[in-house]
């Protein structure tokens, strides 16, 4: 299938180059012919995939990866915070309350004495 697509994508380079009528019945006659091998594949590989195992979780998941609705593992991101490369989840979850609750303090008192000086 790799050769498959690839000879495809020199076919479709050289069918753009080129204005013979013969070369792009040939590359449109190739497409379709590969898309139906592509899903064939596909419908073998689910349908092993479905024989081997819990038949509801896997064509759910089967469905899911066809739809596009399959959602990634997370990755906890990588902090840095003071020089220091926090990757543990909860030092990053701290640092972030930490973040944020000093900048509520700060904001709360320069709130203060814009407060003050407006009263003078």
């Amino acid at each position: 299938m790799k050769i498959s697509c690839k000879h495809n994508r020199s076919l479709y380079a050289f069918t753009k180059s080129s204005n013979y009528p013969k070369a792009k019945a040939y590359y449109i006659k190739y497409c379709k012919i590969l898309s139906q091998v592509i899903k064939e594949a596909k419908n073998q590989h689910y349908s092993r995939l479905i024989a081997k195992s819990n038949k509801i979780k896997t064509t759910s998941s089967i469905i899911k990866k066809e739809t596009g609705k399959v959602h990634s593992v997370e990755q906890i991101p990588n902090l840095l915070v003071n020089d220091v490369k926090l990757k543990d989840p909860t030092d990053v979850a701290n640092a972030f309350n930490n973040f944020f609750t000093t900048t509520t303090q700060k904001l709360n008192i320069q709130q203060y004495k814009k407060e003050m000086l407006s009263q003078f």
